[in-house]
Parts: C-alpha cells; structure tokens; sequence
C-alpha cells in the first residue's frame, strides 16, 4: 500500500475517532482531546504489512485502540491546582471515563473478548508506570526511561501482540519515547514541570523527593534540557538502527519515521498535571 492510500485510511479513522469524541456539553469546558496521527499510523502496520484491507472492522479495532490512549492522556490532565476551576477538573476526569466507555462500546460491537484482554493489559501497565514516575519508583535514568517507553507504548504494543506482528514493536516503542521526549524537552522550555520532569530532576539532585513542585533555578533547568537532549539523540539513534532492518515492503512505515525524527512538534502541555493511578 502505497503512503498516499495510508493516509486516506488514516484519514477515515481519524474522522471515525473525531465523530465518537464529540460531545458538546464537554467541549464548553475541557479542550478538545488530541489525535496523535503518528499512532494511527503504526496501529495501521500489523495490516499494511500484510497487505490486507482496511475494512470497517479494522478501523473500529484501531479507534478503539486509540481511544483508550486518549481516555488514559486524558486522565493525565487532571490538574491538582486549586486555581483551576472545580468544575473543568471534576469534567476532565468524567471525560476520561467517558471517552473509555466509547472504547467498550466499540469492542463489544465487534465481540473482540481477546482484544479487550489484551488491551487490559495495556492499560496495567500503563497505569503502573504512572504511578512509578509519579512516585519516584525508579532507581536509576535507564529504569525512569524504560517506564515512561512503557507508559507511551503499552497500548500499541500489544495491539501488535494480539495481532501476532512483534516485529514493529521495538522501533515503534523507541519513535514513541523519542516524540515523548521531545515534548517533556518543550514542556521544561516552557516551564511546565511535568511528573517525568520531576522524577529526572530527583535523579539529578535538583529537587528533593518530597517536594510537591518543582522551583528550578536557571542552571538547573539548563541542566535538565542537556540531559532531555542527550536522551532524545540516544532514542534517535536506536531508531535509526532498526530502520536498516526494515524490509522496503514497507515503506510509507520508513517514510513516516524519517520524516518524524528531525523535528516533532506535538501538542503541548498547557497545565501540571497528576498522574493518575
């Protein structure tokens, strides 16, 4: 399938996405949830490399995947400031919960008992590494950096498992750590300390454990935009290694990577939020 058709279908289930979303009491007072395009995209892999077609029942499977991603992104934007407004807080986590309710929903039409399994799954782990980052469960920067790779990629990784495809799942984890890095790196540029921010700060000796927020100096966010950039060329490497092992059957796949690794501008984060466990 050439990258043109790709983007038709990734056309398709956006809007699919956008139309299930929609809810106007809720868009008076939370943001429009974000669609990542770039995980549409790798939900697509497991059928693209097979060359099978993108049915109705394809684009239910990975709109299901995707808003169970959004439910969990959204939870995240819980703000614990008390100078936002109650309601926007108590509406953004019934969002949350509304926005995994359509996921179910979506499942249970297409009585895929396996698939909500699998996806169960992800979203242990996912709230498991939440809770890891949020609390400084992490001993070191490789176990930090390995819990937020699970925290971005746990719901697409086994989307490929149950799908019996593993072979993307190590260079779709690093693009996926990689543009989540980029955005913590935008996030402390702006200074929106984040739960990663935070944790890495810890591990640096900036900022004490049991602070609630942070107070950066100067240096120390210098400091921390150093690391992030250490970070993100490191990831950038590796995917850059596994794309030499990706077959040319595939590449609107190779196409989409290179053109994501100079530059990724994801949405930014506009609050500081607590993780939800």
């Amino acid at each position: 399938m050439k990258f043109i058709d790709c983007n038709h279908q990734a056309n398709i289930i956006h809007q699919y996405i956008e139309k299930q979303l929609h809810h106007s009491y809720l868009k008076e007072y939370i943001d429009q949830p974000y669609i990542d395009r770039d995980r549409i995209y790798f939900l697509l892999l497991p059928f693209v490399s097979e060359g099978r077609a993108i049915s109705k029942e394809v684009v239910q499977w990975i709109s299901t995947a995707m808003l169970l991603q959004i439910a969990l992104d959204t939870h995240e934007k819980v703000t614990i400031s008390e100078r936002d407004p109650l309601k926007e807080r108590q509406l953004t986590v019934l969002a949350g919960v509304y926005f995994s309710s359509l996921y179910y929903k979506i499942l249970a039409e297409t009585d895929d008992v396996e698939l909500i399994s699998n996806l169960a799954k992800a979203i242990k782990e996912v709230n498991e590494s939440k809770i890891s980052i949020y609390k400084d469960g992490h001993k070191n920067l490789d176990e930090l950096m390995k819990r937020v790779k699970m925290r971005e990629s746990a719901i697409v990784s086994n989307f490929f498992r149950f799908f019996e495809d593993n072979q993307w799942i190590g260079i779709v984890e690093e693009a996926l750590l990689y543009k989540k890095l980029v955005q913590e790196k935008i996030s402390l540029g702006h200074s929106q300390n984040t739960s990663f921010i935070k944790a890495l700060s810890i591990l640096s000796g900036s900022t004490d454990q049991e602070e609630r927020s942070l107070h950066l100096t100067k240096d120390e966010t210098g400091h921390l935009l150093s690391q992030i950039d250490g970070l993100i060329e490191r990831t950038k490497k590796r995917v850059q290694a596994q794309l030499e092992t990706i077959e040319p059957v595939t590449p609107y796949f190779k196409k989409l990577i290179v053109e994501l690794l100079p530059y990724v501008q994801p949405e930014p984060m506009t609050k500081l939020y607590a993780e939800e466990g």
